[in-house]
Parts: C-alpha cells; structure tokens; sequence
C-alpha cells in the first residue's frame, strides 16, 4: 500500500469518530409523516417534541446552530422524546400549524405519546432553558418527578425574577432592549450603544458563541479590573453568569462581592451566595445567605430553595 494511501486509511480512522460524536450531538429528528410518528410514539410509549420552523426564520436557524447541538439537549430528547420537525407554510406543515394553532416561529410543542399538547413555547430559548422545559413537560405527560425537590433548577427559576430586576438596575432601556431581542434570537443593533455596554454586549455574544476565555478576559480584565463596571452593572454579570456560565467562572464572585462591598442589598448577597454554593464553597454561601435574608423575605422562593439545597447532605 503506498504511502498516500495509508495516510487516507488513518485519516478515515481517526476522522470517522469525530464525525460520529459530532452528529451524536444534535437533536435526531424523525423523518416519517405526521401519522407514523404518532404510531411510533405510541409503540416506543414516548412523549413528542415539535418544532415548527419557516424557511425565513432567523430565530429558528439560531435555535437549530445553538440550542439542537447541545449535547444535555440532544441526549434527553434521545431518551425521551421523538423529534419532530415541521415546516408550519409547507404541505402538512400548513396543516398542523393551523391544528395547533401556530402564530409565530420557532413554535415548540411538548405532546403526549397519542399527540396532546401537554406544553408550548414560542420563540428562541438557549439550551438550559429547552432542557428544562423538556423535563417538566415530560413529567406532566407520565407523572414523574425526575429531579430532586431541591434541585439547582427549581433554585433558577425562582432567581430569573432577581436576574431581571437587576438588569433593570444595571443598565439603560437601550442595552435592556437589545439584550431581550437577543434572547429571542433576534440580532439587535448594538453600534449604537455607549462603548461600555457595547464591549459588554459583545462579550457575552462571543461568551454564547463558544469563545468564554476571550469573553472573560474581556469582561474581566478590560473591564472590570479598570473600573468600567458599576457595582449594578458588575451584579448583573455576576448573575448573567450565575444563570447561563456552565460551569461558572470563578470571575464572577468577584464581580458579585464587589457588588455586596459597594451596595450591599439582599438581592446582591443572594447573588454571591449562590455563586459560593455553584462554586462548591458552602460555609460561604451559608453566610452570604443569612445576610441576604436580613433584607429579603425568609419565605421568598428564592431563599427557601437555596436553603434547602445548601442543608441538603
């Protein structure tokens, strides 16, 4: 065999399973009619998951480059569920869409193994927030409780409240503006924006996009560490990685404790206390907690279950 041709053979050796782990990692949707996929579904007991999709939808190609390839994403829906996507202007699709009564793209429906709709969401979702869906509706659909009373999850729920409040907190109506078309998918005009909040912007658009290092170097180091942050704005980072930095950056307790150094409010030291507990630091968290509810209502949602995850063994 000649030399060339050896090399090929190694290539395909080794090229063949990154190929295999690649295509592992995305949602296998089912490519049958809209009947065989009720009758698989029946036969294999899984729930169903749709996504009506049009052909010039922006969000869509979004939820299809960032959200199907994450691999928690694609391995429950593996278990779980049998994709289904549809085209809502196209054959079938028009059908369906008027069946479901689809108004908007992306439109995912969460359906019970015989086609109930157990579950809706419109728009562009990033991954944790899909798999999240994915588990409540599946529980509803066979009466299951999959994850643990005081569960991380259940904790984030209750937390967006404060993430969002403090993001009101942070920064002005055109950065909060571009940041919710951003979470929709959309791609908002950022050139507008002081320089401040436009370098912060395109972080985290870099940070979502795969680059974290870079994102944190920016953030961090060209930012933070030169004082371009208010205690507000830094909060907000802190929380913004709380809740989508998986794992979190040990950066971000900086940017929390300075908060609670600045302007320590409850809704700051909540912040660092669960930045402390993600951060495997317990004792911490405990105290950073206690402090919290010398502002924040004991039996606030958020309290109790970061309470409970921190007394959980």
């Amino acid at each position: 065999m000649s030399l060339r041709a050896w090399g090929r053979l190694l290539a395909n050796f080794f090229f063949w399973p990154l190929c295999a782990i690649a295509q592992q990692a995305y949602i296998q949707f089912f490519s049958g009619s809209w009947e065989a996929l009720l009758q698989e579904a029946q036969r294999t007991n899984k729930a169903i998951f749709v996504e009506f999709y049009a052909v010039w939808c922006e969000p869509c190609k979004r939820l299809e480059r960032y959200t199907f390839t994450n691999p928690e994403v694609a391995a429950y829906v593996q278990n779980h569920y049998l994709a289904y996507k549809v085209d809502g202007e196209q054959g079938e699709g028009a059908r369906l869409a008027k069946q479901f009564r689809v108004r908007a793209y992306p439109t995912l429906l969460f359906l019970s193994p015989l086609g109930e709709q157990v579950g809706k969401q419109v728009g562009f979702v990033e991954a944790p927030v899909l798999l999240g869906l994915l588990k409540n509706h599946y529980n509803k659909v066979f009466g299951r409780s999959e994850e643990s009373p005081h569960s991380w999850e259940k904790f984030v729920d209750e937390y967006r409240v404060f993430f969002y409040a403090l993001l009101a907190k942070a920064w002005e109506a055109q950065f909060r503006q571009s940041f919710y078309r951003w979470q929709q998918g959309e791609n908002p005009e950022v050139e507008a924006l002081p320089p401040t909040e436009r370098e912060v912007f395109q972080a985290l658009v870099t940070w979502r996009q795969g680059g974290r290092t870079t994102a944190l170097q920016q953030l961090h180091h060209h930012l933070f560490q030169n004082k371009r942050l208010t205690p507000n704005q830094s909060l907000w980072l802190g929380a913004y990685a709380l809740l989508y930095g998986d794992p979190v950056p040990a950066e971000a307790l900086q940017w929390a404790s300075y908060a609670t150094q600045e302007d320590p409010t409850g809704s700051a030291y909540l912040t660092q206390a669960a930045l402390y507990y993600r951060l495997g630091r317990k004792a911490e968290a405990q105290t950073a907690l206690k402090i919290a509810q010398r502002e924040l209502p004991a039996d606030h949602p958020a309290v109790v279950k970061l309470r409970q995850l921190l007394l959980a063994p």
